[in-house]
């Protein structure tokens, strides 16, 4: 099964200058950019694809393109997540059914569930799709953090592969390592602590900074692929303040 690894651009969700429609030409230059400067996966709709503010049609429109531009060249993570399990389901069938080859997940928001109720969210999400999963941790942005032993439980459903972690707190993403790296991958989405994260033993990270500077988060992960942690070091430092 598919397991996510490498640099994955969280891709901008990019208009046409009136703001009337999604700018499908510019979508696909940008998806072209990143796999030129040698991302390993793209992620779209996600949080800095601003999911929250598009239709459903939009979305659609935006995964569809996007799959239809890659071609198979890296892997697509598509951006399913919602408030309402209905619609995530039907958001997560249709990444499905369009090829994607996992779907990213968020925490329900808003209403902010109990553990039973996060946990019933993802568990009826992975049992009605047959399609790789990967949770998402964003506490600043849903108001509702995802525990890492939440994260532990749900790790032992087939097609839960991974887990993003956007918190930012490296406490957060060493606890969830040491429960379940042996079971699904570990993402970083914070940019600020990228080298830390990998340097843990993150399997990636999906990033909006990747946008702008895919190809110094590449010559990251490789460095610390290698064991060089002083280059990649060095490169975190140089890029800290656009991130």
């Amino acid at each position: 099964m598919f397991r996510p690894e490498g640099i994955l651009p969280a891709l901008v969700t990019p208009f046409t200058d009136d703001g009337e429609n999604v700018d499908e030409e510019r979508l696909r230059t940008l998806v072209n950019h990143c796999i030129e400067l040698g991302v390993h996966g793209v992620v779209p709709c996600g949080t800095t694809g601003e999911f929250v503010n598009l239709t459903t049609s939009e979305k659609k429109h935006v995964i569809k393109t996007v799959i239809d531009e890659v071609n198979g060249r890296v892997p697509v993570v598509a951006g399913t997540g919602a408030s309402g399990t209905r619609e995530a389901v039907d958001m997560t069938k249709y990444a499905k059914d369009a090829g994607a080859d996992a779907a990213l997940i968020v925490t329900p928001f808003y209403l902010k569930p109990a553990d039973r109720g996060i946990y019933e969210h993802y568990f009826t999400i992975a049992s009605k799709v047959d399609l790789p999963i990967i949770l998402y941790n964003i506490p600043q942005c849903t108001g509702l953090p995802l525990p890492w032993q939440m994260v532990e439980d749900l790790a032992q459903i087939p097609n839960i592969v991974g887990v993003k972690d956007s918190s930012g707190q490296l406490s957060f993403i060493l606890a969830v390592l040491e429960k379940v790296r042996e079971k699904i991958n570990v993402l970083c989405g914070h940019d600020e602590i990228v080298v830390g994260a990998l340097a843990a033993g993150c399997s990636g990270a999906i990033l909006a900074s990747a946008n702008v500077i895919p190809d110094i988060w590449v010559k990251v992960h490789d460095h610390i692929k290698k064991g060089e942690l002083k280059q990649a070091r060095e490169l975190q430092y140089n890029v800290q303040k656009i991130a």
